[in-house]
């Protein structure tokens, strides 16, 4: 479906409303049932194999509850750009489920609803049941704006077949893991051999893959941002250092494809050895059959920092609240909550509640067992509304400096420029 297809005009709305409106009329007048339960609208971005779970989930959810729930699933960054439009013509959903670095300037733009504390404690969300990072990433300036689902991160996929190719398993067959960079680039050198890489980190489109690049800038120390949030970090010291390993990992040490490349398709056909890549890929290895090991992200830096992306629930702001209908929604929330466990089985997303982290069905997958055993190392996108702005200028930036084109800290003292020269 095409993003124009998806647009919801005014007109549209208005249109639609009239006939409605006359259809409800010509009608013969009839009893409601008792409580009768509302139909909500849920926006989310769960594209992928994820929102196939999603749909499961909710099914369920509309067996037990009753509530049914108008689900549209929308690329995420077609999906930001939709709430910002229709949440002021009062057109956006009941419910939207975003990422936490979304949640600082759609607060700032008056897109979300504040969640009162009575009202989370209320539903029984309280901060000790969460994580702290997920549960603090759904308040910006003193109000909570969401409430945390899970936490899709980075981990480590070794490829078995590729490190035994390359003589990198041990006497027990099992491959080894890299823990240092010097492993790291040690162990990239000695697989990458034709048209088989050693190392890459992202998806598709590894030379402009920010959430990386950024995983490699908190290991160091440094950030898009200073510790006051009012000045870009990107042209310190540290910063510059991840930008020249950048750089080097491609045109220095060649051990990582090209900036165009599909790492995910490469690693699935034995053409790629490590791979640092989200924790929503590994459900789909399992499916492709691909013989992996999962491990934590090694410390290429001075700490051991993993990126993440969490999920959060959020109530977009109404003109006039349809209290039915905010009620349903925080039912779903409610509902995925206790459900947590069976998303995190199915989906492959460890749960930012505490509670289903210890279910042995849960501890007994290798790969689950490996992203929480990573949690005190977690880290998200800072607060503030420039955040995704900023976000959006470094991806041209990176790729510059991995392909090549422009020298590291010449790229860095650009990018940190534009960025200090965004509006507040």
């Amino acid at each position: 479906m095409s993003a124009a297809s998806r647009r919801l005009t005014r007109r549209r709305f208005v249109q639609g409303t009239a006939a409605l409106a006359t259809a409800t009329l010509a009608r013969p007048p009839r009893h409601a049932s008792a409580q009768a339960k509302p139909a909500i609208t849920y926006w989310n971005g769960l594209t992928g194999a994820d929102g196939k779970i999603m749909d499961e989930l909710i099914d369920r959810f509309t067996k037990e509850t009753g509530i049914r729930m108008e689900q549209q699933r929308i690329p995420w960054a077609d999906l930001y750009a939709k709430l910002q439009v229709a949440v002021p013509s009062d057109e956006g959903p009941d419910l939207a489920l975003i990422h936490t670095v979304e949640i600082p300037h759609f607060a700032s733009d008056g897109i979300l609803d504040v969640m009162a504390d009575a009202t989370t404690g209320a539903k029984g969300f309280r901060a000790e049941d969460y994580l702290p990072s997920t549960w603090q990433g759904g308040v910006y300036q003193g109000k909570r704006y969401a409430i945390p689902l899970d936490v899709p991160q980075h981990l480590l996929y070794v490829n078995v077949k590729v490190l035994r190719d390359a003589g990198l398993v041990g006497a027990d067959g099992k491959p080894r893991v890299p823990a240092t960079r010097d492993d790291l680039l040690a162990m990239a050198k000695q697989i990458t051999k034709g048209d088989t890489f050693g190392f890459a980190i992202g998806t598709a489109n590894p030379g402009r893959y920010t959430w990386g690049f950024h995983n490699l800038l908190w290991q160091n120390g440094a950030n898009v941002y200073a510790s006051d949030l009012k000045r870009s970090g990107l042209g310190e010291p540290a910063a510059l250092e991840v930008a020249e390993f950048w750089a080097a990992i491609v045109n220095q040490h060649k051990i990582t494809p090209p900036a165009n490349a599909n790492c995910r398709d490469a690693f699935i056909a034995g053409k790629l050895g490590l791979w640092i890549a989200g924790s929503w890929n590994f459900t789909g290895l399992r499916d492709a059959k691909v013989e992996f090991v999962a491990a934590p992200v090694p410390r290429l830096f001075k700490q051991p920092v993993v990126w993440t992306i969490p999920h959060q629930y959020t109530l977009p702001k109404r003109k006039s609240v349809d209290a039915a209908k905010r009620d349903a929604a925080w039912a779903h929330v409610r509902w995925m909550s206790d459900h947590v466990a069976d998303w995190t089985l199915k989906a492959g997303q460890v749960s930012a509640l505490r509670k289903p982290h210890a279910d042995s069905r849960i501890t007994s997958d290798p790969v689950l067992r490996t992203l929480l055993s990573q949690a005190a190392q977690w880290q998200s996108g800072q607060p503030t509304p420039k955040w995704v702005v900023a976000e959006n200028l470094t991806r041209p930036v990176i790729e510059s400096i991995y392909i090549g084109q422009k020298p590291a800290a010449a790229a860095m003292g650009d990018l940190a420029r534009q960025i200090n020269a965004l509006p507040d």
